[in-house]
């Protein structure tokens, strides 16, 4: 009985810990720093140098981060009909504690992940399964160089934590959709004003750097929903973002802000943005427009100024557009 007590108080403090895991795992509101939780949070759970969080996609491969030490290494792995995390993924392999045996008696051809570390061979190998509902599958293993360096009882602790990561990735993965949601124009698919409006805010408090707002519409729009439906109206917007994303290919953002007025942020000064501008309009009349033609567009270019506000560099590129729109020009700047 005495000689029970000290494992029994080992146990309970180390429930305690997960505990204490599970915790830090729930305030992980973002995918990035769940990773990042999840592999500081197992070393204080398990004497293992070498933490792997693998995400599967669905053509079968996986995205990998490893772990050793403080360093950190992501990989893509092409898909594979059988390997240890596809083991895992079976329910074929948990807890390995001659790794290298293993290998030689089912006859299991693996490659080494971060091969550039330096660190020996592992030896020993646990894995769990990540299931979340709304989250990519995943495997959850922690390593040792060591042989015989996991108990069952590890492998227990392991699939609880697994269960807190499940859950935490699923939490992530709803934030992150909502978070996008809320910060993306249902009809086009782009970012919308309240993501352009932090966008701004955040170019303007980073300083100088030379940076182009394209403001644009199209001419007549309500002419086109009176005579050729709402329906097509809304072809043509999304046509117009989808040729907008083309845009932003050299370095930036679009935006939808609202009816037929989009913008952009492109990267570097305005006679780079109009050049680039100039490209994407030469290139509307070949896309494919419900309208049977490319509409007619107005674009006002201003460039970045030390002493802009998000009101008056959105003023300075809007009158230059309307006054485009005026004069029956496609571009000003």
């Amino acid at each position: 009985m005495t000689s029970a007590l000290p494992d029994l108080h080992r146990q309970i403090a180390r429930y305690r810990s997960l505990v204490q895991v599970a915790a830090t795992l729930a305030r992980s509101v973002r995918t990035e720093e769940l990773v990042q939780s999840v592999h500081r949070e197992a070393r204080t759970l398990f004497t293992a140098p070498v933490t792997l969080l693998a995400t599967r996609h669905p053509d079968g491969g996986w995205t990998t981060r490893t772990l050793e030490a403080d360093f950190s290494v992501d990989e893509r792995i092409a898909a594979r009909e059988d390997g240890l995390l596809e083991r895992v993924l079976s329910g074929r392999l948990r807890l390995e504690n001659d790794l290298v045996a293993y290998l030689e008696r089912e006859q299991l051809t693996v490659f080494r992940l971060n091969s550039d570390s330096g660190r020996p061979v592992t030896r020993s190998w646990m894995g769990v399964p990540l299931r979340p509902d709304s989250a990519p599958v995943a495997v959850l293993s922690v390593q040792s160089d060591q042989p015989g360096a996991f108990t069952p009882e590890d492998l227990e602790f392991l699939e609880l934590l697994g269960v807190h990561v499940s859950v935490a990735l699923e939490n992530a993965a709803l934030h992150e959709r909502v978070e996008r949601e809320a910060r993306t124009d249902p009809l086009t698919g782009l970012l919308n004003r309240r993501a352009f409006t932090a966008r701004v805010e955040a170019t303007l408090g980073a300083g100088p750097r030379p940076t182009t707002l394209v403001i644009l519409d199209v001419q007549d729009f309500k002419h086109i929903n009176d005579t050729q439906g709402h329906q097509v109206g809304d072809e043509v917007l999304r046509e117009l973002g989808a040729a907008l994303t083309a845009l932003a290919g050299g370095g930036g953002h679009i935006y939808r802000l609202g009816g037929d007025e989009f913008a952009a942020l492109l990267d570097g000064p305005v006679d780079a943005a109009h050049e680039r501008v100039q490209v994407f309009l030469g290139a509307l009349p070949a896309r494919s427009w419900a309208t049977g033609s490319a509409p007619y567009v107005n674009v006002g270019l201003a460039g970045v100024r030390p002493d802009d506000t998000l009101n008056t560099w959105v003023r300075r590129a809007d009158h230059r557009m309307y006054a485009a729109k005026r004069q029956r020009i496609h571009l000003l700047r």
